[in-house]
């Protein structure tokens, strides 16, 4: 009897005979020939007909974490939960309603036979096999759809490239996307609250995946002098306007609910050489799927994808191979640009007594979104030198001159490795330094600088003292003075006491315990680094 109903038991276990004990998974959209890992170990897949994707048996009994993964693109990683329940295993109570009948008995009174019992004893042992094997249960996924963006091959021998800025165009309240809970949104999801992005955390991540990819990423550190980056000869920069944002929840209840956060974003890529030309220019789209409730993770995910997109394109390849040649002079003749012509200062009348004062009307306050620094106007119909630094990655700045009018600046050539930058304002008769073609700066001569120290109210201002040498420094020849300087001087005069241009002042050496050591670069070297051509 036991035996019968042992077999009866095996036979009803629907689930585990019809379904069996393992689930079909479905991946589609992986790179052919991916491999496929459960739990870690490596499984075989199945060819489905007519498609690239594949097919993988899975346990339903536990956890399964799916891994993929293929060389040369991101691999992908999720877990499937046996949450669901397989409906075969209701088969099993079948014999349950077709014995359902009350105790018999013979005609001598004793019971017989009693078929609820074994209905009930065949549908509870189906039932138990069904659970132990795990048939019972159904994966909370029966198709993956992996993200495994390819990953770019970093150009070998590349020109150097360094992210300069990440600017996010998004708003605190800006709608983003929804919370989901089974297929029901349950709140909305704002910039700000429910995400938010620190633009120089991700300048620090674009310059992380760079260096992980191979590309040729300058150091930072240590530059005393000159502005960050300006070893570097392409510069990257990104603008991110465009966020979805949506997390989905298996069940109302936390404690039993497993989340997905899915995000994509588009972000506007720009490569640009070191006179700020864009070389190459493309919105890509990225995107990600976390396992976990919210978070950045799925966001600087989907972000460093768009980047991958983007340094996939055989323009930016094209860009940062090294042109035929050796060495700086052929990497400084690549991004050589026409020389700008300019019309040349007329030589102001200046006596002993005025020389310094004459110069100043010929410096400006150049205003920018982080802050200001100086600049020297170096022709009478709007061209004006300053640091590179001072501009930064801004096309456009706010020029205040000595008389107290203002207008627009635009940034028009950059060389950050000199840290030198030209703007052009639409205004003529303006008093200008002539720029010289060669230096008139002597060791122990009385000198001035003239900027905007510290705050805007303090333009023009004049201080003094002596060249102190002359400096290699960083590859660079600079002029060493002990004349105060502060940051916002950056970009302003260095003159001589009759007010001719002798430099363009773009750094105060600081530390503990230093104190009178400035620098400037020579003005001779303005025509050449900005590629100008003076016209009478």
């Amino acid at each position: 009897m036991s035996g019968l109903l042992l077999g009866s038991m095996l036979v009803q276990s629907c689930a585990t005979i019809i379904a069996t004990p393992f689930q079909t998974v479905r991946v589609v959209g992986a790179p052919a020939g991916s491999t496929v890992y459960v739990n870690d170990k490596e499984v075989k897949t199945k060819p489905i007909a007519g498609s690239a994707d594949v097919k993988v048996r899975v346990r339903r009994k536990k956890n399964a974490e799916i891994k993929i993964k293929h060389d040369g693109y991101k691999e992908h990683s999720e877990v499937l939960y046996p949450e669901k329940s397989n409906g075969l295993t209701y088969l099993n109570w079948v014999p349950v309603l077709a014995t359902f009948k009350g105790i018999s008995t013979d005609e001598d009174g004793l019971e017989k036979f009693n078929p609820l019992i074994y209905g009930w004893a065949v549908g509870i042992g189906g039932y138990l096999v069904d659970v132990i094997s795990g048939a019972g249960k159904k994966l909370s996924k029966s198709e993956i759809k992996p993200v495994m963006p390819a990953l770019p091959k970093a150009v070998a021998s590349s020109q150097t490239i360094q992210c300069g800025t990440v600017n996010v165009r998004l708003k605190g309240g800006d709608k983003m996307g929804n919370f989901i809970v089974g297929k029901d949104n349950t709140d909305i999801l704002y910039f700000g609250k429910s995400l938010d992005v620190d633009a120089d955390h991700l300048k620090t991540n674009v310059n992380a995946s760079l260096k992980d990819l191979g590309y040729a990423v300058p150091s930072t550190e240590g530059k005393s002098i000159f502005s960050v980056g300006s070893n570097s000869r392409y510069t990257l920069q990104g603008e991110m306007r465009d966020v979805k944002y949506d997390i989905y929840a298996s069940n109302i209840y936390e404690y039993r609910a497993h989340y997905e956060t899915r995000c994509a974003v588009e972000v506007t890529w720009k490569l640009q050489n070191q006179n700020r030309v864009t070389v190459f220019e493309h919105k890509d789209a990225g995107s990600s799927v976390k396992f976990e409730k919210g978070g950045s993770a799925a966001f600087e995910d989907a972000f460093e994808n768009s980047l991958y997109a983007f340094l996939s394109s055989k323009e930016v390849a094209t860009a940062l191979a090294k042109p035929a040649g050796t060495g700086a002079t052929a990497a400084a003749d690549a991004d050589k640009q026409a020389p700008i012509s300019v019309h040349r200062a007329a030589l102001s009348k200046i006596t002993a007594d005025n020389g310094v004062s004459t110069a100043a009307k010929s410096v400006v306050i150049v205003e920018t979104s982080d802050g200001h620094g100086s600049g020297c106007i170096i022709s009478n119909d709007g061209y004006i030198v300053t640091n590179a630094h001072v501009v930064g990655d801004e096309e456009q700045v706010k020029v205040l001159m000595a008389d107290g009018l203002t207008a627009k600046g635009h940034v028009v050539r950059v060389n950050p490795e000199m840290d030198l930058a030209l703007i052009k304002i639409d205004t003529d008769g303006l008093t200008a330094f002539q720029v010289p073609s060669a230096s008139g700066a002597e060791i122990g001569a009385d000198v001035f600088a003239i900027g905007t120290p510290a705050d805007k109210e303090l333009g023009q201002t004049i201080t003094k003292g002596i060249i102190s040498g002359r400096r290699k420094i960083e590859g660079h020849a600079l002029l060493q003075t002990d004349v105060s300087i502060n940051g916002g001087n950056s970009g302003g005069a260095l003159v001589s006491r009759s007010g001719q241009l002798l430099g363009i002042v773009n750094a105060k050496l600081v530390g503990h315990g230093i104190e009178g050591i400035g620098f400037a670069i020579p003005a001779e070297q303005v025509t050449e680094a900005l590629q100008l051509k003076f016209i009478d």
